[in-house]
Parts: C-alpha cells; sequence; structure tokens
C-alpha cells in the first residue's frame, strides 16, 4: 500500500473513466461497480437485433475485445517517425509486464482490452463463419450474464471460425448480455421483464436460477434443461473496506471469522438477554452494518439466503435465527452489487459497512482504483459459489449438439484466460494471477457448501418473499391485576412484559405498521380494552412526535388496573375484527397479545364461542395471524393455542424476560403462506 492512500500498490493508477480511444473503458463484470453506461458511438443500441452485426461508424463490426485505434499523430521530428511501430499487446501473448508511472500492470492490465458491451441487454452477436447462415446453419441464442459475457463473445466467435458443424450443418453462436433474472422471470411463467425472446442456450451467473426458473409450477413455465456445467466461479465472500479488515485483526478476530460472528456483529439480533444468532467471538456487536443485493433480482442475493439456510436450518431454533438473518437482510438490502460498495468510500456513521459480494465483485471494485480499497474475508465454514452454467433450453438436437460445442469453446485454454482476466476463477477453484493478499484476495479456493435442491432453492426464496414482508402489528398487553405480581426482585409480570415488548419494538423498521391495545374488564364502560396508539407506520408523525416515540411513551403509561379480570375471548375477537377489517395485502397482518392468565370475564363469550367465532371469520386472502405470549403459571397455553392455531399461528410461555427475544423471532418466522 502507499503510504498516502489506502489504493493497493498492484492497482493500474491510469485507467480512465471516460471510455475514450486512448483509454478504453475496462469491463469488469455485472457486477463491476462502474454499471453500465451509455452507449458509446459506435456501439450497438440495445434494440439491436440478434441477425444484425453491430458496426462502428467507419463501418466495421464491432470487437468488443480490440482497442480502438488512435487518431494519426501530426508530423514529428525525423527521429521519431523513424522509429518502428510500437506492438499492441496481445491478450493472449507473453509480452512482461510494464510500469506506467511506477505502477505495475501485470495480469490485471490484460483485462484492459474488455471494454464494456454498451450495458445490459445490448446485443453483442458474435461474426459467423462464412457462408454459415439460414437453413444450412444452426443457429443459437445465447443469453450470457452480463460479467461473462466479452469472454463469452470471444468464444462464440472462435467457434464460429471454426467450422463446426452440428447435425451435418455449420455451427453459428449469437451471443447477447442479458439480466439472468428477466431471462428467468420469463421461463418461470410469471410474466416479462425486459426479455421477450426465449434464448436457446443460456449462461446465468448461478446454477440457482435454473432451479428456480425450472420449478416455478407456473402455467408457461419452462421444462427441463439440459446443463453442461459451469465455465467460471466466484464464491460470495464478505467485502469491507481495507481499514476495518486492519481494525479487526487489531482486535484479534481470526482471518476466517464464522459466519454465525459475523451476522451477530451485523445486528441479526439485536438488544437480546439470549441472542439465538449471536458469537462468543471479538466482533463487537453491532459494529458492522450489512449490505446484501436484492435475492429477487441478483445471484449472490439468492446465494446468500440459501448460505443462511444451510448453516441455520439444521440448527436448534434455526428457524427463528433464519427470519432473523431475513430482517437483517432486507433492512440492508441494496439496489445492485455496484451500490453494495458506494458506502466504502464514506465516512463511517454508526457502524461500518459490509457487503456480501461476489469475489470478483471485490477483484472489478479495486481496478477502478477506489479511494477506500476493498479486502474479501472468506468465512470459515464455507460459501456458495456463482458457477455461470451452459444451459441449454431447446429441446433440438442440433442446438443442443451447438450448445455442447460451446461449452467445449469455453473450456478451452484461450476462453479460461479470458474469464480469469475478468477476475473469476476457474471451475475448480484456480484463482486468477492478479489475486494475491496485496490485491485483497486468497487465491486459495475457499470451501464449497453442498449444492442446494431445486425444491430447496424453491421453498427457501418463498420463505424470503413471506419474511421480507413488511409486519402490520397490533399488540396488546393484559393489565389484569395479577399482573402486578412479581416475579423477581422488584419486577412485575406487567414490568416484565412491557420490557419484552419494548425489545420487540426495536426489531421492526420504521415502514412497519404498529400500534398498541391494552386489556382487562370494563376498561372503557363495558368495553375490556383501550386503544393506546392507533396502527400506522413507526415512522409516522403524529403531531410532535414519531408512532415509534409514541408507542415508547405508551408502554411508559401502562398500569396495572387493580382487581381488574382477564377479558380475554372479547379482546381476543374485538382485534382480529379490526384487523381484518382494517387489512393491508402488502403487509403481514398480525396480533401480539400478551397475558399472564386465562380468560376470567363470566358475562363475556365462552371459548367455544370465541373460536367459532374465528373459524368463521378467518378469510384465507385476507388472512390475519394471532400469535401469544404467555407469563405465569396460570396461563392455560392449549387454551391459547387452540385460538392462535385456527390463524396458523401460535402460542408461547416465556419463563424468564431473557426468553422472549428468541420466541419473538420464532414468532416473526410464523408467517401466512401466500
Amino acid at each position: 500500500m502507499s503510504g498516502h492512500d489506502d489504493v493497493p500498490d498492484w492497482a493500474p493508477r491510469n485507467l480512465s473513466d471516460t471510455g475514450g480511444h486512448d483509454n478504453p473503458y475496462t469491463f469488469l463484470g455485472a457486477s463491476d461497480p462502474g454499471g453500465a453506461r451509455e452507449p458509446q458511438p459506435g456501439t450497438p443500441h440495445p434494440g439491436t437485433p440478434r441477425h444484425g452485426t453491430p458496426r462502428t461508424e467507419s463501418g466495421e463490426p464491432f470487437d468488443a475485445f480490440k482497442r480502438p485505434d488512435r487518431a494519426p499523430r501530426p508530423p514529428g521530428p525525423a527521429h521519431a517517425a523513424a522509429k518502428p511501430p510500437r506492438r499492441r499487446l496481445s491478450l493472449g501473448g507473453h509480452r512482461p509486464p510494464r510500469r506506467v508511472g511506477g505502477i505495475l500492470l501485470g495480469p490485471l492490465a490484460g483485462a484492459v482490452g474488455l471494454v464494456l458491451l454498451t450495458g445490459l441487454g445490448a446485443y453483442a452477436v458474435a461474426a459467423a463463419a462464412g457462408g454459415c447462415s439460414g437453413d444450412d446453419a444452426v443457429t443459437i441464442g445465447v443469453d450470457a450474464a452480463p460479467d461473462v459475457a466479452p469472454a463469452v463473445v470471444r468464444a462464440a466467435r472462435r467457434l464460429n471460425d471454426a467450422g463446426h458443424k452440428a447435425e451435418g450443418k455449420c455451427v453459428r453462436a449469437e451471443v447477447r448480455s442479458t439480466d439472468p433474472a428477466a431471462v428467468a422471470t420469463l421461463l418461470s411463467g410469471k410474466g416479462v421483464a425486459g426479455v421477450t425472446q426465449k434464448p436457446d442456450v443460456w449462461i446465468p451467473d448461478s446454477s440457482l436460477w435454473p432451479k428456480l426458473a425450472g420449478g416455478s409450477g407456473q402455467a408457461g413455465a419452462a421444462g427441463a434443461f439440459t446443463q453442461f456445467g459451469g465455465i467460471a466461479s466466484s464464491p460470495i465472500v464478505v467485502a469491507m473496506p481495507s481499514g476495518l479488515a486492519t481494525q479487526l485483526r487489531n482486535l484479534g478476530a481470526p482471518a476466517q471469522p464464522s459466519w454465525k460472528e459475523l451476522l451477530a456483529a451485523a445486528g441479526t439480533a439485536s438488544n437480546a438477554e439470549e441472542d439465538p444468532a449471536g458469537g462468543d467471538g471479538v466482533i463487537p456487536a453491532r459494529l458492522l452494518r450489512l449490505q446484501v443485493p436484492d435475492p429477487n433480482r441478483t445471484a449472490t442475493g439468492m446465494g446468500s439466503l440459501m448460505l443462511a439456510s444451510a448453516l441455520l436450518g439444521r440448527a436448534a431454533g434455526g428457524e427463528a435465527q433464519f427470519a432473523g438473518v431475513v430482517r437483517t437482510i432486507r433492512e440492508g438490502t441494496a439496489a445492485s452489487v455496484k451500490a453494495e460498495f458506494t458506502p466504502f468510500g464514506q465516512p463511517a456513521t454508526d457502524r461500518y459497512p459490509v457487503a456480501l459480494a461476489p469475489e470478483q465483485a471485490v477483484y472489478a471494485y479495486n481496478a477502478r482504483r477506489p479511494a477506500t480499497a476493498a479486502v474479501a474475508v472468506y468465512p470459515a465454514e464455507g460459501t456458495v459459489y456463482l458457477d455461470h452454467p451452459v444451459t441449454v433450453l431447446s429441446k433440438d438436437p442440433g442446438k443442443v449438439a451447438a450448445g455442447r460445442l460451446l461449452k467445449k469453446a469455453l473450456s478451452d485454454r484461450a476462453a479460461r484466460g479470458d474469464l480469469q482476466r475478468l477476475g473469476f476463477r476457474t471451475p475448480g477453484g484456480t484463482a486468477p494471477a492478479a489475486f494475491s493478499a496485496r490485491t485483497g484476495l486468497d487465491p486459495r479456493p475457499p470451501k464449497a457448501l453442498p449444492a442446494t435442491p431445486a425444491a430447496q432453492v424453491r421453498s427457501t426464496m418463498q420463505s424470503w418473499a413471506q419474511l421480507s414482508l413488511s409486519i402490520r402489528m397490533l399488540s396488546i398487553i393484559d393489565v389484569s391485576g395479577s399482573m402486578d405480581e412479581k416475579i423477581a426482585p422488584d419486577v412485575t409480570r406487567l414490568q416484565a412484559t412491557v420490557r419484552t415488548a419494548q425489545g420487540g419494538l426495536s426489531l421492526l423498521p420504521d415502514d412497519s405498521e404498529l400500534g398498541q391495545w391494552v386489556f382487562s374488564t370494563e376498561l372503557e364502560g363495558s368495553q375490556d380494552w383501550r386503544e393506546m396508539v392507533s396502527v400506522g407506520p413507526l415512522g409516522e408523525r403524529l403531531g410532535s412526535a414519531t408512532r415509534r416515540q409514541r408507542m415508547l411513551s405508551a408502554f411508559a403509561q401502562i398500569r396495572v388496573k387493580e382487581h381488574g379480570d382477564t377479558g380475554l375471548y372479547d379482546t381476543v375477537m374485538a382485534a382480529f375484527d379490526y384487523m381484518k377489517r382494517t387489512y393491508k395485502p402488502e403487509y403481514v397482518n398480525s396480533i401480539l397479545l400478551w397475558t399472564d392468565g386465562r380468560n376470567e370475564d363470566p358475562g363475556g363469550p365462552s371459548l367455544a364461542e370465541t373460536l367459532d367465532h374465528i373459524r368463521r371469520e378467518y378469510d384465507p386472502e385476507r388472512p390475519v395471524l394471532i400469535n401469544m405470549f404467555g407469563n405465569g403459571e396460570d396461563v392455560d397455553v392449549n387454551e391459547l393455542r387452540q385460538i392462535a392455531q385456527l390463524t396458523r399461528g401460535d402460542a408461547y410461555v416465556a419463563d424468564t424476560p431473557g426468553q422472549v427475544q428468541a420466541l419473538f423471532l420464532r414468532a416473526l418466522s410464523q408467517r401466512v403462506s401466500p
């Protein structure tokens, strides 16, 4: 590292951001934080059809890897004109690295020839061998993930020029750079998201996409695919600013901390006396702010969920811990991999930013010479790899054979070299020569977690869809006389309940909707309940304070009603009817009731009448979930559970205040199926 900034010594300092002829823009993949740019003169427009070869202003075919010619130099001194012309640097040559401005341009500089294809959705059609067209050709349309598209274009051009044949016809491949999520949406039968034509061959960034799209169950969904394996790999790593990595080392953190410790430090479960996701390492709790790209749009985000599911699914309390991780991911969701790195260059506020990102994205980010370099951390348990599989969607035997030939072309030495220059490992894990401690990357391949079965991929994404919905909840606290009994020195049941409710409040983001009732008997005339705060967004202002602040103030004002009984059934029915009447489909609509006993309202409805009412009024199209927390020896858990389970909720008993955090997470993890 230099003594003046965090830019690694290996990063070339002469890369231009202009994309001009003298310094063409270096394409470093879809996860390149530089993102897609507006098409430059001479590049194809995103609407260019497959069969039209993009051309430059001069009429020459666009070559994604060719360095544009410089403008002729004006006449100079005779001795300069006599110098032999400088040789161009070939991607496949063995010219030794050179220095520019004191910076060594080694293996990374080989990527300088990989210019931007014109962004997502742009067509990059590989040149076809002469005469290979029409009925005399097997033509395959190839949709490739933008991060590998430049190398796929090169391999397709070599394939076309080689004159290979399939089913007695010459083979012609036409490649376009396409967002995998758009293709997956089309194949799943769920609609159109920018792609209207199914490709013959699909090279997404992860096998998770075909697994998700192939079994959606939607009408029009694609069936089984023919897969020929991956062409490049990139593990999901924890990317962090280099300064933070140094601080963690100084704290004594291991080079490979556990996922559990990292998630705990990212605030998976805050304010917990018994943190179900907490670690026992040296990284302070809530030190980190986790950034994850949208799991609905990116394989990295989807892979992060598979990773959490694999590590937590079989552990005790894994369901609740997974719910906590989902909440952390939801609160830290970034629009793209590019956006994950934006906070790295900004002053730290309350917590330090870290990102779950492909290793290749770290390589790409550092290649752009940021003010703050990134370091990849490889957790001890292993990780999920993005594998870029060649997937044939066509059933035509000729196109299947052509897809196999393309896979072979993408596996040869030239293609492997192109992919490594983009920052990818080989399918077997071999790293590019540029990977080293100086570049923030470890050349040793991290352990790969087992591949996730297709059914589990779909199940996990369904859980994400449910758990990532915002909460709309009515909290109801028992204030009957028995709540004044002490359960610990100087702590009553009501005080313990309020403290745990406050802890639950801290877990909910501002876009959650919450309201607060209390209940006993005859709190307002003959009515057993009273509204303290109306249901609405926690961040909404109610006069001079937000609803969250109003909730905290209401908690402080709750008092026991002396000699009050427990009007449980009346209150449950009233709350259920209210939440159903005000139902909002974009939320999980739920009731959370806290009590220390059973129904004690002789003039109110019976258990049978209550169950009959909820059974009759429950609407699966407008589901309202009831969860109940009991506290005390008088709680009839069976009674509470009968009510809750009619709505697919449940009842829980907390013996100590410290248990409520885990139970609250468990309650949040039990969502209504879509």
